[in-house]
């Protein structure tokens, strides 16, 4: 999908006497930035993928060498056949620029990007922090590239649709390009935050990446952002979350309290679902549950039956009908960050059904794919 300029030709002159970039020289291969390719930066890579501590900080703009997305032991592969010679038709030694990390304005293949809200460094403690980048003249959706944790994350999305196979989706009908949702661990497999991409036109900040907090986590990862291919800014999230360790005690006891009032031994698990949905209606406003909190409290409810749960971010009201994202949810990893609504699907022997609860609202309906 191609947009066209939205700005006049002054502006633009304007901008490009004001903008000042100040990028540095570093070429693809050089991971350990001593401006040289040698076997100590395939080692560097090696050490990377296994999880064993690097002496620097390995980023995709030059460990990424086939442009997989993902920094992987294949990129210490091709570094170790093109230093005898062996070539992979992979661009090892092209100079890759990066730019400043103080820079408010960055221009990239012609489009100049303002960062204001794209610091270099990030700290996450107890609340999602959202990144908002601003092209300062409209382009393609899909030259915006997001890669989180050099290419290392647990897939959130059911890439199985077809429809997901893309970093950036776009839904024709109403322009409204989606992302994805990852989430990012540390090398021992502990969750570290969540991470959801996404653009939508229209809006002053049209492409913004949320990082969230996930329970107790303490680390670090990269978010870079490129166009066309080129580093517009790279971003280190440093993670030291210190939630509260009842957090998921105090959710369980609006469950159980749910339960305990609403199911009967002569209810079905239909029943007893019908039931906890319109109990959350009829006892909580819509300030104090909303509609995330109510997914969250169902997917407990529908486990405490013994039956399978996912979230699901239709980005719109509950009244439309949109299967944009089904996530699988790990109850204990507060893992949901919907882009707008969100809902909880529940599986029976026969359908699934969708709960749409919060306070003072309960939509029951049957899920159709």
């Amino acid at each position: 999908m191609k947009i066209k300029s939205v700005l006049s030709l002054s502006l633009c002159i304007a901008m490009m006497m004001t903008v000042s970039v100040h990028a540095q020289s570093r070429i693809l291969g050089d991971v350990d930035g001593d401006g040289e390719i040698g076997i100590t930066d395939a080692t560097v890579i090696q050490r990377y993928t296994v999880g064993i501590k690097t002496p620097v900080a390995v980023t995709s703009s030059v460990a990424d060498i086939d442009g997989d997305h993902a920094v992987t032991v294949m990129d210490a592969s091709h570094i170790q056949r093109w230093m005898v010679n062996v070539s992979d038709s992979y661009p090892i030694s092209k100079p890759v620029y990066e730019p400043s990390p103080t820079d408010r304005y960055v221009t990239v293949e012609g489009v100049t990007f303002d960062l204001k809200k794209v610091p270099s460094e990030i700290m996450l403690t107890d609340k999602s922090i959202t990144l908002m980048l601003l092209p300062k003249s409209e382009i393609d959706p899909h030259d915006i590239t997001t890669i989180v944790n050099n290419g290392h994350y647990r897939n959130e999305i059911d890439y199985t649709d077809s429809r997901f196979k893309e970093s950036y989706l776009i839904e024709k009908e109403n322009g409204i390009l989606y992302g994805y949702d990852c989430e990012v661990t540390d090398r021992v497999d502990n969750p570290l935050a969540y991470v959801y991409a996404h653009y939508k036109s229209g809006l002053y900040f049209p492409f913004q990446t949320t990082v969230s907090c996930i329970g107790k986590a303490h680390g670090s990862f990269p978010i870079e952002l490129y166009y066309k291919g080129e580093l517009i800014r790279r971003v280190n999230v440093k993670v030291d979350v210190n939630r509260a360790p009842d957090d998921i005690e105090k959710t369980l006891n609006v469950v159980r309290s749910a339960e305990k009032v609403c199911w009967t031994s002569s209810m079905n698990d239909r029943e007893k679902m019908k039931a906890f949905a319109e109990y959350i209606r009829d006892h909580y406003t819509y300030d104090q549950i909303m509609c995330v909190e109510g997914a969250v409290l169902t997917a407990f409810a529908a486990r405490d039956l013994g039956l399978e749960s996912m979230l699901l971010y239709p980005g719109g009201e509950a009244t439309q009908h949109c299967d944009r994202h089904i996530v699988t949810y790990n109850l204990y990893a507060n893992t949901a960050v919907p882009g707008g609504h969100c809902a909880c699907l529940v599986e029976y022997d026969d359908c699934i059904l969708r709960y749409d609860v919060q306070g003072e609202l309960c939509i029951i309906k049957e899920y159709t794919c």
